[in-house]
């Protein structure tokens, strides 16, 4: 059987083009940012369920900011780090809840797009497995609004 690297670096000519590198830019920072927010939003409470559940999707964010950062330097040869933004203030835990759901299924859109785009199975599993983490999390949001509400 016939093996190759499956994050083979993509030539000039292949897949880096700007639209896809602009994309995953993108993707970085919005995994950033949202670190940031559910470091707050556990913040904001002292129930231990609703900070379990926020620290799942916490965590999960980290995992893809990795995995974006691997994407990048697989497309263009070259390393990125995003910094750290200073989240948003939101009146209450669950007008940011509210907001994470809405955040959490553009995201699965955006990915999407990315998916699309991408040279190798390894890389379209990658996104794959970003989605359903988002999927999941909007789940989760979804869940902890309503037991708030």
């Amino acid at each position: 059987m016939y093996y190759t690297n499956p994050f083979y670096r993509c030539s000039d000519d292949d897949y880096e083009t700007p639209e896809i590198i602009d994309l995953i830019t993108e993707a970085l920072r919005d995994e950033r940012s949202d670190r940031a927010k559910y470091g707050m939003m556990m913040d904001m409470t002292d129930d231990p369920e609703v900070q379990r559940q926020i620290r799942f999707a916490y965590d999960d964010e980290g995992k893809h900011y990795k995995l974006f950062q691997n994407l990048y330097e697989e497309l263009t040869g070259s390393t990125i780090d995003m910094p750290m933004p200073e989240p948003k203030k939101y009146p209450t835990l669950l007008d940011a809840i509210q907001t994470s759901i809405n955040g959490e299924l553009a995201a699965v859109e955006l990915y999407r797009k990315i998916k699309a785009m991408l040279p190798t199975q390894v890389m379209r599993d990658t996104l794959y497995e970003i989605i359903t983490d988002e999927q999941e999390h909007a789940t989760r949001f979804t869940y902890l609004y309503a037991m708030l509400k």
